[in-house]
């Protein structure tokens, strides 16, 4: 590593000033680039409605990079307000968004992932981040713009498109508790102006930082991840249509489901009956994607049809014993759009037809089990520009339809169900001044109806109807050249709440009552001086059971998974030196307390970390970097449940620290 380190040092000695400029000049453009908050992920015109009345944020891939999101579960350190946790471990994130969560049902979470426009299945949003161009948020619900409506919000991950050129790195790295990660990337023309592809291999290892004292394993919590990508696009230089394909193959093992006294924060010791075994899961997702695209001048149609097939083998503590569960997913989606494109318009406007298929059969110690699941959707949105104004509006409707098989030994039990839903949104907004605009939004987003996935012997198999959620919003947005800032207040009112119900050992999802949230939220960008960029964002939730909610002792308790309030600060600089730049951050966010049970029993109090890091780019193709993550080791809860009178918890793994070293190939 030495010899590497001063090999290195040399070859930035190298590079001439003149050289050195143009590679800061270069850094400083992507870094800097103020596109967070006007986002593309509405996939039509950015003057439409949906654009524009809407509290979005985008994150370049210089942005992840800086601040070491390369995997799904750490956005929550760029996208403001957004909180990923383990329930258990990676197969299930508690996620939330404006006081939104998916509260106990982590198959169906209330905030919806795209990779490429594509939703993901439900057991893969922990994912690695694979050649990405950009991620952006869209908050609030979202049904009347994208073929899976959402309640909370849509994540829509974009990654890079080959074309004729060449771009390729080579990165790894190593961290705390013998991590690692390398990963290789290439990309360019089989035929010129014709015909492009490119290649992504990632292997990586995270270890955990817990020890089983009934098998003396040791860093358990982690996770071993081979992923490859391959894609494929057919695109002549002068014609307006294009076909893509991408398909990618993932093998993850984990040893996640690690569990500790509630009350003893600081223990690596795992709570393990004599003789009891390591956790262990094992997750292997297959996906393709089809899509195509023609350009009409004013109007985009987009077509695609994508596969993802998911199975994954659990084993788990379980009270004084291990469980055995496993499960196996597959699920189809079809979507075709029009967009209008290009500026200067009187109106814009989208219209889509969606379908999504998901078949799931579940295997564990107590039930087998069997769920189908189908969507229709067709939606429209539209924006009519008068004058300062904007106006939109949006509908969507929809038919779904479930049936489950279950049972075990001589009880089985099976049924039907089939809903309809027909959603709306409308959006007013105003210019008050070429840089501050003020708007107002109010939509609906749902959970479709089903049955439960993970059935309980001895029960029957009972329908819930649909969770739907209404949102009223006010926002503002500012901007200038050096300085962006938005904001908004929202109020939303879940009914049909589906949440389990019934005595411990027998529960079923069952719509149970309401929920309302309401908060506040800000986030900042500010180039200070030149190479300096500081953002600053903060959030207040207030997200309640209703008095009307009939499962077990939840009325008038806080939703759970949701932080009372959040905030994270930032600072990213670019200093140009004589070996090269230098690229220094710090960041530090703030999480409020929150509850992982209805009955808010279970409390993790607020907490906050603090990372840093410092690279140096040596000249145009090679980078380094040094990280040190949460690094006055906070110790806090990830999750927590009760299992008669005794609580258990899953930690974090404290302070982490790395060295990564990135060279691009052309």
């Amino acid at each position: 590593m030495k010899k590497t380190l001063i090999y290195l040092c040399g070859l930035g000695l190298l590079y001439n000033e003149e050289l050195l400029a143009e590679q800061i000049s270069k850094q400083s453009d992507r870094e800097t680039n103020f596109d967070t908050i006007i986002v593309t992920a509405s996939k039509q015109s950015n003057n439409a409605a949906s654009s524009l009345n809407v509290s979005s944020n985008t994150i370049s891939q210089a942005e992840l990079e800086a601040a070491g999101v390369d995997d799904t579960k750490k956005l929550s350190r760029v996208l403001p307000g957004l909180n990923i946790q383990n329930s258990g471990n990676l197969l299930f994130p508690a996620i939330s968004l404006r006081g939104i969560s998916s509260a106990q049902d982590l198959y169906t979470p209330a905030i919806t992932f795209y990779v490429d426009g594509v939703p993901q299945l439900s057991t893969n949003l922990v994912q690695s981040l694979i050649d990405v161009d950009h991620v952006s948020m869209m908050k609030g619900p979202q049904a009347t713009l994208y073929g899976r409506s959402a309640q909370g919000g849509i994540v829509n991950i974009s990654t890079a498109k080959p074309n004729n050129l060449f771009r390729g790195y080579i990165d790894g790295g190593v961290a705390s508790r013998k991590g690692y990660h390398s990963r290789f990337n290439l990309s360019g023309p089989l035929v010129e102006d014709l015909f492009y592809g490119s290649v992504t291999l990632l292997r990586q290892s995270q270890p955990g930082a817990f020890n089983n004292p009934s098998t003396g394993s040791q860093r358990l919590g982690g996770s071993d991840e081979n992923t490859g990508n391959i894609k494929f696009r057919l695109a002549p230089i002068a014609a307006p249509w294009e076909i893509n394909f991408s398909a990618t193959e993932d093998r993850t093992h984990s040893t996640q489901d690690t569990y500790l006294d509630f009350k003893n924060t600081h223990s690596r010791k795992l709570l393990t009956s004599a003789g009891s075994l390591d956790s262990r899961m094992h997750r292997r997702t297959h996906s393709q994607t089809l899509s195509g695209s023609y350009d009409f001048g004013d109007w985009l149609l987009t077509a695609n049809s994508a596969w993802q097939q998911l199975k994954y083998e659990r084993r788990f503590p379980y009270g004084p014993f291990s469980a055995q569960s496993s499960e196996h997913w597959n699920q189809n989606t079809q979507e075709i759009r029009a967009a209008t494109q290009g500026d200067n318009r009187l109106w814009d406007g989208v219209l889509g037809l969606y379908r999504l298929d998901i078949d799931e059969t579940r295997k564990s110690s107590s039930t087998d089990s069997s769920v189908s699941s189908q969507s229709l959707a067709i939606y429209m949105d539209g924006t009519w520009h008068v004058s300062l104004f904007d106006l939109g509006a949006g509908l969507r409707a929809s038919h779904d339809k479930a049936k489950t098989h279950y049972g075990k030994n001589s009880f089985w039990s099976a049924g039907n169900n089939s809903d309809n839903q027909v959603l709306g949104q409308f959006s007013a907004g105003y210019l008050l001044t070429p840089n501050w605009r003020i708007y107002t939004r109010v939509a609906q987003g749902y959970k479709s109806a089903g049955f439960t996935i993970t059935p309980q012997a001895g029960t029957h198999a009972e329908p819930f109807v649909a969770e739907k959620s209404i949102n009223y919003e006010i926002g503002s947005r500012y901007e200038i050249d050096d300085f962006q800032l938005q904001s908004a207040v929202y109020y939303t009112h879940t009914r049909n709440m589906q949440l389990y119900s019934g005595p411990m050992g027998s529960q079923t999802l069952k719509n149970a009552g309401s929920a309302n949230a309401f908060g506040i939220e800000a986030d900042a960008k500010w180039l200070f001086t030149t190479g300096w960029v500081a953002t600053l964002n903060g959030n207040l939730a207030h997200s309640k059971f209703a008095s009307n909610v009939t499962a077990d002792d939840y009325a008038n308790n806080r939703v759970p998974f949701i932080p009372r309030y959040g905030a994270g600060f930032s600072v990213d600089g670019l200093v140009a030196t004589s070996i090269g730049a230098v690229m220094p951050r710090i960041a530090v966010n703030v999480t409020g307390p929150l509850y992982f049970d209805g009955s808010n029993q279970l409390r993790q109090g607020s907490y906050s970390t603090t990372d840093i890091s410092l690279g140096w780019q040596i000249n145009e193709r090679i980078t380094m970097s040094g990280y040190i993550n949460n690094i006055f080791d906070k110790r806090y809860r990830t999750y927590g449940y009760a299992r008669g009178n005794r609580a258990f918890a899953q930690f974090n793994e404290g302070l982490t620290a790395g060295v990564n070293i990135k060279v691009e190939l052309f």
